[in-house]
This record gives structure tokens, sequence and C-alpha cells, in this order.
């Protein structure tokens, strides 16, 4: 399996406290080293069938910005804000294939986050060992994050005037809990831990703070060109936007799971607190 070396870091900054631009440099250099982990976040985007759909049905000049914390699996859809629909109920012609969906998801992130981490750990990788170690606590999580997604999207288009309540609601949620899929890989704990644990990092602020403020303002920065480009472009936008943001993605994945495992690392090591500086 491919292997890299670890990136020398800075020994006199605390590792819960390096900036997301650093960590973010180390992870594209760990990125252009495992290229070939760039495949998932492209198969991820290519999947989103619902997503590519609606780029396809815009009609018209669409302009706009995306604003997300660290999700399990980064990808195209990361950095694209979709155009808008038409008032009123919608239902997805691909509902009927959640049941396949959420497992397919669930074995790329589960193989994608346990081969970073071992990376991380050892230089080396093997995603089919990973996505079998991890692929239960995972599908969990990603099930449950679509079945909130699907409560607020029902909601919302019964009840138009609570979409904007929804919209920050979720953004919320999404700061919340964006370590949980890492912590499951990461420190090996269940779904109930890592959502706890990640609950107590938020309200502590500091490094998580910090990190998940970084990564919003990089992601609102590509998106203002990610979301023209690909919405105006159609299918064209989707393929090509899908295999350059791949490589970000696969960075912001290796950025995000080594700062949670830093973050975690400190954490072991001192229980009493959660370092509180970078807040």
């Amino acid at each position: 399996m491919p292997s890299t070396d670890p990136t020398p870091d800075d020994s006199s900054t605390p590792p819960d406290s390096r900036s997301f631009g650093t960590r973010l440099a180390v992870g594209w250099e760990r990125a252009m080293g495992n290229l070939a982990l760039a495949l998932v976040p492209l198969l991820s985007s290519l999947l989103a069938s619902d997503n590519v759909r609606r780029v396809r049905s815009a009609e018209g000049y669409n302009f706009g910005v995306a604003f997300r914390f660290p999700s399990a699996l980064p990808d195209l859809w990361t950095f694209v804000s979709l155009p808008g629909r038409e008032p009123g109920v919608h239902v997805s012609s691909t509902l009927w294939l959640l049941p396949v969906l959420i497992p397919v998801q669930a074995a790329l992130v589960a193989g994608l986050l346990g081969s970073v981490r071992e990376l991380l750990r050892t230089g080396q990788y093997d995603f089919a060992a990973n996505v079998r170690r991890y692929f239960l606590p995972v599908v969990v999580f990603v099930a449950l994050v679509r079945l909130v997604g699907f409560g607020a999207v029902t909601v919302t288009a019964v009840a138009p005037p609570l979409g904007l309540l929804f919209v920050l609601g979720f953004l919320l949620l999404s700061y919340l809990f964006y370590a949980t899929p890492y912590l499951v890989v990461v420190a090996d704990a269940s779904v109930a831990e890592a959502l706890a644990r990640s609950y107590d990092w938020a309200l502590a602020g500091g490094p998580y703070f910090a990190y998940g403020a970084g990564y919003l303002v990089f992601v609102v920065a590509i998106s203002l060109v990610a979301s023209a480009f690909v919405v105006n472009l159609g299918a064209v936008g989707v393929l090509v936007g899908a295999v350059t943001s791949a490589p970000i993605a696969l960075a912001l994945t290796f950025a995000t799971t080594e700062f949670v495992a830093d973050v975690d690392g400190a954490e072991t090591s001192s229980p009493s607190e959660i370092r509180r500086e970078g807040r």
C-alpha cells in the first residue's frame, strides 16, 4: 500500500494549537503523496445524483456561497452552493435507494478515515481492512445524519418560513458534532461517546472553535469560485469540479483527522480540562 513519511512540525507549538492554515498545508503535502485516496471524494461527488440533477436543471446565471464545517467526507459539494428550488415538497427520485446509498457512503467514510488515521500512525494503510473495522459505527453515524437532514428538509418544505431557522440550526449542529466521525476512528469511540465528546469540545471552544472557523472561512473562499463554475457549466462543471476538488477534499480530511487526533491526545494526557487557547 502507499506510504508517506510524517511531515515534521514545529515542536515548539502545542499540537492542538497549530493554525488551520498550517494543518491544511501539511494535509496538502500528505494528500499529494497519497493521491489514490482522492478517488474516494471523487466517487462521493459523482454519486450525489440529486445534486448533479439540480446543477443540470439550473437556469440562468447562478452564483452562491457555501458555509460548511468539517464533515465526515468532504467532496465537491462541500464547496458548492446549489441553486434554489421552487417552493413545495420535493421527493428525491433516488429516495428508494437510501438503503443502498447509506452503506456505500459509510464504506467510503470508514475506508478513508481509517486509512488516513493509519497513514498518520504507520505511514501505510489497508483500505479494505479499515472498511471492515469501522463500518458498523460509521454506518450508524451516516444514517443519523441522513435522518436529521431528511427531517429538516421535510419540515422546511411543509413550512417554508422555518427554512432559515433550520438552515441555521443545521449549521449549528454541524459545528457541535463535526468531530464525531473522526473520534469514532481516531479514538475507537462509540457513536454516542463521540457525539458527547464532540459536543463538549464545541462548548469549550479553544482549538476546536479555531479550527472549525478556519475551515469555514476556507470553504467560503473556495465556494465563491466553485459554485459559479460548477452550477453555470452544468455537467461539464460537475465533472471538472469533482476531479479538481478531490485532492483539496483529501487534504482537508488529512488536516481534520490529525487535528482531532491531537485534541484527543491532549485531552487524554490532561483529562481534567480541554485547552482553550486559540479562541
